[in-house]
């Protein structure tokens, strides 16, 4: 699809997609369990359209909105209170069920190399719509929704994120996993870490939902596991050889690019906020 912000420079392009962006991410979240339930099932198709196009090995139209129907189903009917569903499937059971589906599609298929193509689907549906779904897990508290909660767990990341940018650029020396993301360094990692954990105060502090204590530990685990989430998907680029997940955010690249972190801090944070509350 041809970029409507082709004449624009790239920054230019990047102040506009990402006003834009934030914008509608707010607006509709804002709009409580329904608006955030819509975004995140939108965004949970973006992200495997967009990984089913990096496949490595050809896949036909048919199978990836194959795979992009058991992303669906999954965030619609995963957990209690999950999804836009009723909520009476459990997330196991789910992933139970997955498997077998595209075990017998490739039965059923006159295809080459079937089992690394369902291989990559089940790794993409596992990796990228239970995130959104774990997410939106945490915004529940005593069975009532809260968009404020899912919008400091987003703050959370983006801190991380800045921080680890600015002190990176500024004072960043030490390498931190230099065969997969040269540009990231230990300063600018405790940099993310402390914005985290200030940010994370102040919602605690101003009593953002759950506790202060445990927003604290919501910043530490955002930071390193957000951390972990961005060098993974750098790992997954580096062995495909590519710069951007895709080009869907003009001046910003792909929507995996965008969300990398929350791929592995979402799970991880839902682990940690259940073993609190």
């Amino acid at each position: 699809m041809k970029n409507p912000l082709a004449h624009l420079s790239n920054l230019q392009q990047r102040v506009i997609v990402a006003v834009l962006g934030i914008g509608l991410f707010f607006g509709l979240i804002l709009l409580g369990e329904m608006g955030t339930g819509i975004l995140f099932l939108i965004l949970t198709i973006l992200c495997l359209c967009e990984f089913f196009k990096l496949c490595p090995f050809k896949i036909d139209s048919g199978l990836m909105w194959f795979g992009v129907s058991l992303g669906i189903v999954n965030m619609i009917f995963s957990g209690t209170n999950v999804g836009l569903g009723s909520g009476s499937v459990n997330k196991s059971d789910l992933l139970l069920i997955i498997c077998p589906l595209l075990l017998i599609w490739a039965v059923l298929q006159n295809t080459t190399d079937p089992f690394q193509k369902i291989s990559w689907m089940f790794l993409g549906t596992v990796y990228l719509s239970y995130p959104w779904v774990c997410m939106y897990s945490c915004g529940y508290l005593e069975g009532d929704f809260y968009p404020g909660i899912v919008l400091g767990l987003f703050g959370l990341l983006w801190a991380s994120d800045s921080g680890a940018y600015f002190v990176g650029r500024s004072m960043g020396r030490t390498k931190l996993l230099e065969r997969v993301s040269p540009k990231k360094t230990w300063e600018g990692f405790f940099g993310g870490l402390i914005c985290a954990c200030l940010l994370g105060f102040l919602l605690g502090h101003f009593k953002v939902g759950y506790p202060p204590a445990l927003w604290i530990v919501l910043g530490i685990s955002t930071a390193i596991f957000g951390t972990l989430g961005d060098l993974a998907e750098s790992l997954l680029k580096r062995n495909l050889g590519i710069k951007d997940s895709g080009s869907m955010l003009p001046g910003h690249g792909g929507i995996l690019d965008r969300f990398d972190g929350l791929f592995i801090c979402a799970p991880v944070n839902y682990l940690i906020v259940n073993l609190f509350i």
